[in-house]
């Protein structure tokens, strides 16, 4: 057996796939947060959407401001699906040993956790269950590139 050989044969780290399985588990949890979120929408909430919206001139019906707030979580929920989707597929090349996707996913994670601190300091809808749901989401994420950079995930991305 050739020295190459047996380096392809090596096997994964373990902070490799915990690297993986965090990331995955900052996916379930960033549904989480959004399905929260979107699910914690009071009508005080919405009647504030419908002063705003008068203050501006346009006149809104409750009805009306539930549809507009529907309509934006269907679209809010499909770009997130889309964004979840590429970031597992950017995991699975990181668990392969890609090193670009170790770095693109650390690109990604760092703008992730920016986007979620303001749910952590309590800057979102949803009260103390989404702020929670927001420190575990900066957690995994964190974890996710943590375990991508220690030294036997770093021997496996040279290889």
């Amino acid at each position: 057996m050739t020295s190459q050989e047996q380096d392809s044969a090596a096997p994964r780290p373990g902070t490799v796939d915990g690297a993986f399985w965090a990331g995955i588990a900052a996916v379930v949890v960033g549904f989480a947060v959004l399905a929260t979120s979107f699910l914690m929408v009071s009508d005080a909430e919405l009647q504030l959407v419908i002063e705003e919206s008068a203050a501006q001139g346009q006149l809104l019906s409750p009805e009306q401001a539930r549809a507009v707030y529907t309509g934006v979580l269907v679209l809010v929920a499909a770009i997130v699906a889309v964004i979840a989707a590429l970031w597992i597929l950017f995991l699975f090349f990181l668990r392969k040993g890609r090193n670009w996707a170790r770095i693109v996913i650390t690109a990604v994670g760092a703008v992730w956790i920016l986007l979620t601190l303001p749910s952590v300091t309590g800057g979102s809808v949803g009260g103390a269950a989404a702020a929670l749901l927001a420190v575990l989401q900066v957690l995994t994420v964190a974890a996710t590139i943590v375990l991508a950079y220690l030294a036997p995930s770093n021997e496996y991305f040279r290889r």
